[in-house]
Order: structure tokens, then C-alpha cells, then sequence
């Protein structure tokens, strides 16, 4: 069998171009696909191991590189200092105050029930009164489309669109407790996991699949003019 090929310059040029481009987004996709894969498990084991115990056994996870986020707490503290009202867009227009809570020198944020906005300026800053359960969340910053058309926050007016933003509250601290609404034992809590998508595997395929396409019209283009022969 022989074969005579006489490529394009031109088309032979975009295709050179093209064809790394798609082949690297595929690969990018698969080494997401295996990141999320890695953030998956660790957050299954988060949601699924025992709840943390006390304010103390708090501070010491948070020292470890144990990931915490959904992670089951029960507590006993004392609410401490201001209160701070988060915007929740609950269906209606609600409010989620959040204040410290400490014992014996542990501190950490803690995020209450939410209210309605016809509350607002009446409700009473939120109580602690024996043991509480709840779940350890990550403080995340608005970013991208959020941080260009958000509405920004007024500490006068205690309107807040994000949990403490840039340390305004606490410095430093990255965590929450969300409370539960009645629960005080944190083993009576269902395991609540977060919705995260990993579709990057079918990203993967489908730049691969482009990046195959490209090389079948390359191929019939050739073939049409005469320039790719095989007898």
C-alpha cells in the first residue's frame, strides 16, 4: 500500500495551533476531574466522621489539616459581643445574625437562625442556653460577578452581604458554626453533604472529540483536493 500526502501550508498551520490547544484542555480536564475526586473524598469523610465535641476540640481540628467544612459540632458557650445580620435570599428577604460564642477562652463565630426583614430592627441579639449542635462551615468571600455588581456592605446600618468580610468581625477566623434551629446533640444530626458536580470527565472527552473532528476534516479536505492518495 502506498500513500501520498501533500499537506495544506495554511490549513496544515491552523491545525497545528488548534490540535495541542484541544488535546491540553482535554488533559486539564482530566487532572480537574482527579482534583475534584480528591476534594470528594475528603469532604465525605468530613461529613461522615464523629462530631466534634466542645469549643477546645474545635480549636485543636482547626490546627490539623483536617478538613471541617460540614463537619458535625456540639457545643455549650456563651454568646458573647455584637451581633452581626447576613442577607439570606431565602425565598423572602431574611436575615442571619451571627455573634461569637466562648468558653473557658475558646471562641468561635456562630451563625443563628435566620428572621424575616420586617424583624430587623426589633429582633434581639441571639441566645445561648445549654448545649447546641450545629455544622462547622468555611467562611467563602464573594468573588468573581458577585464582587463587581454585589451590593456592598453597611456596618451602620448592620447589612452585611457576606460572613466576615476581610476580618471586619474576627480577625482571622475562617469558620462557622451554622446552628441548628432545636438540635442539641450533634449525633441526632443527618449528614448534610454539599452539591458539588464533577462532570470533567465528560469536559474531557468533549475536547478530545474536537480535537479528533479536527483531524477527520483535515483528513477529508485532503482527500477532496487530491493531496491525500492511497492505492
Amino acid at each position: 500500500m502506498s500513500l501520498r500526502f501533500r499537506p495544506m501550508p495554511g490549513l496544515s498551520l491552523a491545525v497545528l495551533i488548534c490540535l495541542p490547544i484541544l488535546l491540553g484542555l482535554g488533559i486539564w480536564q482530566y487532572q480537574r476531574w482527579q482534583w475534584k475526586k480528591d476534594i470528594l473524598a475528603e469532604v465525605e469523610a468530613s461529613v461522615t466522621a464523629p462530631p466534634i465535641v466542645g469549643l477546645r476540640a474545635l480549636a485543636i481540628a482547626r490546627t490539623s489539616s483536617t478538613r471541617l467544612d460540614f463537619r458535625r459540632i456540639e457545643f455549650d458557650a456563651e454568646a458573647v459581643g455584637p451581633t452581626w445580620h447576613v442577607y439570606r435570599p431565602e425565598g423572602a428577604i431574611q436575615w442571619q445574625p451571627f455573634r461569637q460564642v466562648e468558653m473557658d477562652g475558646d471562641t468561635a463565630l456562630v451563625g443563628f437562625p435566620s428572621f424575616a426583614d420586617q424583624s430587623k430592627d426589633t429582633v434581639m441579639p441571639p441566645e445561648l442556653s445549654g448545649p447546641r449542635a450545629g455544622y462547622v462551615r468555611r467562611v467563602r468571600p464573594r468573588n468573581g460577578a458577585a464582587t463587581w455588581f454585589g451590593t456592598e456592605s453597611d456596618a451602620e446600618r448592620n447589612r452585611w452581604f457576606e460572613i466576615n468580610p476581610d476580618g471586619a468581625w474576627v480577625q482571622g477566623d475562617a469558620l462557622y458554626i451554622d446552628l441548628h434551629p432545636t438540635e442539641t446533640n450533634a449525633n441526632d444530626l443527618p449528614v448534610r453533604r454539599p452539591e458539588i458536580a464533577n462532570n470533567h470527565v465528560s469536559y474531557m472527552l468533549t475536547w478530545w472529540s474536537f480535537a479528533a473532528i479536527l483531524l477527520i476534516i483535515y483528513a477529508i479536505l485532503h482527500r477532496r483536493a487530491g493531496r491525500l492518495n492511497w492505492s
